[in-house]
C-alpha cells in the first residue's frame, strides 16, 4: 500500500519523502520517481525519527499532508501475547503517528492547512486473535480524533483509513484457499488492490476533501462485519 500510495501521488504532482526501514524497496520507488521522491532509511520506531525526518524535509516543498501507514503483527494471542511484543505493537503502529503529527501538525497550523491520514485497520474495531495487534490500531482512532480536534481550528484535517482485504507483502504467504475465503468475506467477493487504497489517501489529502475530518472511512467491502 506504501508504494502504491507513493506511486500515485508523485505522478499526481506530489513531492514524496518515503520512509520505510525495507532499502530496495526505496531504492525502487526512488529510481522510478527520480526528483519526485526524497528517501528515509529507518525504522519508524527509532529514536531519532524525528531529526532525520526534518533534515530530509529542509530540502522539500512545504509539508501539505502526512499519510501514516505502518503495521506490524507479530507473536501470539491472548493467552501467549509477551510484554514485549505488545510493546512493540505500540511502538511501531502508533507512536511514529503520534511523534511525526506532533512534529508536523504545528508546520502545517502555520501556514493554515494541510491533511493527514492515519491508516488503521477494522481490527481496530472488532478485535482480532492477536490483541497486541487491535489494540494498537485502536490506539490511532482515539489519536486521530485527539488530533482532528486539535488541529481542526487552524484548517488542518485528520482522518482514519480502514483498509479491508488487500493484496500487499503481507499477504503473499497466503495459499489460493486462504485468499478466496478472506475475499468470499467481502461484498464485492474479491481482495482490494493497494491502488484502490492510495486513490483514497489521495483524495483524502486533496481539495475535494477539504470538509472531511475526525472520520472513520471504511474500505473494508463490508468485510468488518464478517470479522
Amino acid at each position: 500500500m506504501g508504494t502504491a500510495t507513493a506511486l500515485t501521488l508523485a505522478r499526481q504532482g506530489w513531492h514524496v519523502l518515503c520512509i520505510d526501514h525495507n532499502s530496495p524497496a526505496l531504492d525502487s520507488l526512488k529510481s522510478q520517481l527520480g526528483q519526485q521522491c526524497t528517501t528515509l532509511c529507518l525504522p519508524v520506531q527509532h529514536p531519532e525519527l524525528i531529526s532525520h525526518t526534518l533534515q530530509r524535509l529542509a530540502e522539500a516543498p512545504p509539508v501539505q499532508a502526512l499519510v501514516n501507514m505502518v503495521g506490524l503483527s507479530q507473536g501470539g494471542n491472548m493467552a501467549k501475547v509477551q510484554p514485549s511484543e505488545w510493546e512493540l505493537a505500540f511502538a511501531v503502529n502508533v507512536t511514529p503517528a503520534m511523534r511525526l503529527i506532533q512534529a508536523l501538525g504545528p508546520r502545517m497550523q502555520q501556514q493554515q492547512s494541510g491533511s493527514i491520514v492515519n491508516v488503521g485497520s477494522p481490527v481496530g474495531l472488532v478485535g482480532a486473535r492477536k490483541p497486541q495487534y487491535a489494540a494498537s490500531k485502536a490506539a490511532l482512532h482515539g489519536l486521530t480524533m485527539s488530533a482532528a480536534r486539535a488541529l481542526g481550528p487552524d484548517a488542518v484535517r485528520v482522518n482514519l483509513l480502514l483498509p479491508g482485504p488487500t493484496i500487499t507483502g503481507m499477504t503473499n504467504d497466503w495459499g489460493p484457499e486462504q485468499r478466496d475465503s478472506v475475499a468470499q468475506g467481502t461484498f464485492l467477493k474479491r481482495m482490494c488492490q493497494p491502488e484502490e487504497i492510495a486513490s483514497v489517501v489521495s483524495f483524502l489529502i486533496g481539495p475535494d476533501s477539504r470538509y472531511l475530518t475526525g472520520s472513520v472511512i471504511d474500505m473494508t467491502a463490508g468485510s468488518m462485519l464478517g470479522h
